[in-house]
Formats: C-alpha cells, sequence, structure tokens
C-alpha cells in the first residue's frame, strides 16, 4: 500500500487514496456534483469508498450530514481518516449493503448518492481492493438499490452512476424496489465517443415521468467544455 493526498480543489480539503489498490474515479465526482442535494439532507453513500461522495456532498453541497457505507475495512478507515484530516463529523460504517438493516434505521435518509461496481465478476475470490470497488464480487447492483430503497424516506432520491450497456439493468432494479427514475443525464466523454455513462436520478415512490440532458465533459479537441467548466466552479 502507497498512500498519498489528492487535494479536492476545494479550500484546503483533501482525500486519502491509495496507489496500489482503490482511488476514486472521476465518475463520483460528477455524480456529486449532479446530484440534487440540500443544506437539510441527510445523505447516505452506498459503497463510499474513500469517501469521496459523502465528502463532496459535506463540503459543496453543505449537507446537513453524510454516512457512508463500505464493505472493506482498509477503505473505512482510509475514510476514517480523511474525514479527520478535514475536519469533517461522516460517520463511516464497515457492512455490507446485504446487511443494512442491521446498522441503518429504514427510511432515515433523504438522498443516496451511489458509484457501484460496473462489472459482474465471475471470481470473487480473486478481487482484490480494487477488484471488489469495481466488479460485482461482494455485492449485485441490485443489491444496492435493494439498501437504497430501505434507507430512503419516501418521497427521498437515489442519484447513481452506471455504465450506458447496464441501463436496463439498472431500471429493472429501481422498478423492483419501489423507485422510479425521475431524471437522466446522458454522459459523452466527447459527442463523437458516444455515450460512456448515465446518472439517473429516482424516487422512492415517485410517479412515472422522465427528463433527461446530455453532458459533454471535452470538446473534440480535448478541451473542456464550458458545461464541465461550470459545473466545476
Amino acid at each position: 500500500m502507497a498512500e498519498y493526498l489528492t487535494d479536492l480543489g476545494i479550500g484546503d480539503y483533501k482525500i486519502i487514496q491509495d496507489t496500489d489498490g482503490y482511488c476514486f474515479s472521476q465518475d463520483s465526482v460528477l455524480l456529486a456534483n449532479i446530484a440534487k442535494l440540500g443544506g437539510r439532507d441527510r445523505v447516505l453513500d452506498l459503497g463510499c469508498g474513500s469517501g469521496i461522495l459523502a465528502t463532496l456532498a459535506l463540503i459543496k453541497k453543505g449537507v446537513q450530514c453524510a454516512v457512508g457505507v463500505e464493505i472493506q475495512p482498509e477503505l473505512c478507515d482510509m475514510a476514517k481518516r480523511s474525514a479527520k484530516l478535514n475536519g469533517l463529523d461522516m460517520e463511516i460504517i464497515n457492512c455490507d449493503v446485504k446487511d443494512i438493516k442491521r446498522h441503518i434505521k429504514a427510511e432515515s435518509f433523504d438522498k443516496a448518492l451511489c458509484n457501484p461496481p460496473y462489472f459482474v465478476s465471475p471470481s470473487p475470490s480473486k478481487a482484490g481492493t480494487s477488484g471488489i470497488a469495481r466488479t460485482e464480487s461482494a455485492a449485485t447492483l441490485d443489491d444496492f438499490i435493494k439498501a437504497a430503497s430501505y434507507s430512503l424516506k419516501f418521497g427521498g432520491d437515489l442519484y447513481i452512476i452506471i455504465k450506458a450497456a447496464r441501463l436496463q439493468t439498472l431500471m429493472a432494479s429501481l422498478e423492483r424496489h419501489g423507485l422510479a427514475a425521475k431524471e437522466m443525464t446522458l454522459i459523452y466523454p466527447k459527442l463523437s465517443h458516444g455515450v460512456d455513462a448515465v446518472i439517473v436520478g429516482a424516487k422512492k415512490g415517485g410517479k412515472e415521468g422522465l427528463t433527461t440532458k446530455t453532458f459533454v465533459a471535452q470538446n473534440e479537441d480535448g478541451a473542456f467544455t464550458s458545461e464541465y467548466l461550470q459545473l466545476y466552479s
């Protein structure tokens, strides 16, 4: 393990990461910026990794509180140390999302954030720290959706990012657990590259009615788009 600090570009806030294992991705930062969070919100970060989503919810969106859930003890420890380094009162719970009922009270959160493992893994025993974070070796996409539905108040919102190829699976799982997709952001690295990922906002107990928008990160020349720069300002 070789730890280092990543500057978040907001005040003096930093996140501890590990060069030999898990590092948070650009997708987590996009999700935290696009999610609609407010000062009264109690926010749950499912599969929090190093705590990036919970941290950004606190320091950029000013939410009331943020709690992270993570199955890997070493990542929980990193997240806790990052919270202490930043002076944040952020709770990190070391547990499996499939066992969330033993640790989280039902319907106790206003918003949930999730950057789940993107890929299906046929070999759970071979997944290391980064493998568990990026493949379904410990929990499936449906497990995360089920945990979010259990934790959210009626009318609460889940914001989740997933690869576009898995959108059908996500939509089926949302419906199965009483969450209605209300807004969808299609993420283009560049327009010529097509949609890479999708951010979906889903409401617990919501009615049918979905709006869509696009987000393009870079122009064809590689320069960041104005919407990208505005989002990160």
